[in-house]
């Protein structure tokens, strides 16, 4: 299985994704380009900012709805 396919994976079950789960869960070292891969497919993924305990931003991926854009 893809990179890319056990992320959507990860999304399609209602999970958000961030670069460490991708990191740690998928080996995805460039998590960017998996998730540009994505949305050039088609998928609708929409991007949260957050902030962690030490006041650092980060990203969280999800599945929007839909879930597959129309072309």
């Amino acid at each position: 299985m893809s990179q890319s396919t056990e992320m959507l994976s990860h999304m399609k079950r209602g999970k958000r994704l961030t670069r460490l789960i991708a990191l740690y869960e998928y080996r995805v070292q460039n998590i960017t380009a998996r998730i540009r891969d994505l949305r050039q497919a088609g998928w609708n993924i929409k991007t949260d900012k957050k902030r962690d305990a030490h006041n650092a931003i980060y990203a969280e991926y999800y599945l929007g709805k839909p879930h597959k854009l129309a072309n």
